[in-house]
């Protein structure tokens, strides 16, 4: 490694990584959503992310967490996740001296050493809330069968409403996207204005970051922008941002497909990040039936204080 500092040396994720550390989550196996080098760069402005190098093969994120409650144990305040191989028992024991709990365990380190590590004093819990859901690339760009037939009537019916079409989001499509986001923007609270900051910052910096996506138009006016990452080695991509207009009936679902449409061949699955714990946004990630999850787990010390 070259910028990113040697544990227990930390820095802030910032652009100048994003070769190297880019790099690295590119080919992690693990489809961790949040392994990205753009949501690792872009979430640092919520979770304050600092960075350290362990191995040629392990790399340590530290981060602060709002306010959360999981399963009675309070999850504010600070945390560790662990990008790669599992790190030393020893480099493990300064990590829990100095922040909370180990956030996003990858399925493989539980699976290969959740029962040690349980024995070492940890409490593991799977963390649902936090699950990526996956969908079939090729389910998601043909929505054939019953199980999509409410979704394509949705898209049937706003390509007879409009004269419909879709732009790959570049340099000359990104002022377009800016206005959805403004739209969309006026349609909602202060309180509801969820990913919005993240999403102009991507905006912002789209021409430094390895994004792709497309902007889908209604008789000429933008109207719904799809925003992500390519991971895995191009087998799967992320979808961080999805933008429409609401007023515009089906944008979503049209957005949706047209994303689909537009991945590169050798991209398999979608990943649609995770619910939160949301009973809205989850009923509504699982009526595009997921093919599967990418599983997280929480790793607590057995004296974290219950609530």
């Amino acid at each position: 490694m070259g910028i990113i500092p040697q544990f227990p040396n930390f820095k802030p994720v910032v652009l100048d990584m994003k070769d190297e550390l880019g790099k690295f989550c590119h080919s992690l196996e693990c489809g961790i959503s949040e392994f990205s080098f753009v949501n690792l760069f872009i979430d640092s402005i919520k979770y304050t992310y600092k960075i350290s190098c362990v191995s040629e093969n392990s790399i340590v994120i530290v981060g602060v967490h709002p306010e959360r409650h999981f399963s009675n144990y309070d999850l504010s305040g600070d945390f560790f996740s662990v990008l790669g191989e599992l790190p030393t028992q020893e480099i493990l024991l300064q990590l829990f001296r100095h922040f909370k709990y180990w956030k996003n365990m990858s399925e493989e380190i539980f699976l290969n050493y959740g029962t040690v590590l349980g024995q070492k004093g940890l409490i593991i819990l799977e963390d649902r809330d936090n699950f990526d859901y996956l969908y079939s690339r090729t389910e998601l760009a043909m929505l054939q069968g019953k199980n999509f037939h409410k979704k394509k009537n949705l898209v049937n019916a706003f390509k007879s409403n409009y004269e419909t079409q879709v732009k790959t989001l570049d340099v000359y499509s990104l002022a377009d996207a800016y206005s959805v986001l403004e739209s969309w923007k006026l349609s909602r609270t202060q309180d509801s204005l969820a990913d919005y900051y993240q999403c102009k910052k991507a905006l912002d910096l789209f021409d430094k970051l390895p994004l792709a996506g497309v902007v889908v138009y209604a008789d000429g006016i933008p109207v719904g922008f799809s925003l992500g990452e390519y991971i895995l080695n191009e087998e799967m991509f992320v979808v961080m941002f999805e933008k429409g207009i609401n007023s515009y009936k089906g944008v979503y679902q049209f957005v949706n497909q047209a994303q689909a449409l537009a991945l590169l061949p050798s991209t398999k699955y979608i990943n649609r990040e995770q619910d939160l714990g949301d009973t809205g946004l989850r009923q509504a990630k699982m009526t595009y039936r997921p093919c599967g999850f990418t599983k997280k787990y929480l790793a607590l010390p057995l004296s974290m204080s219950r609530q």
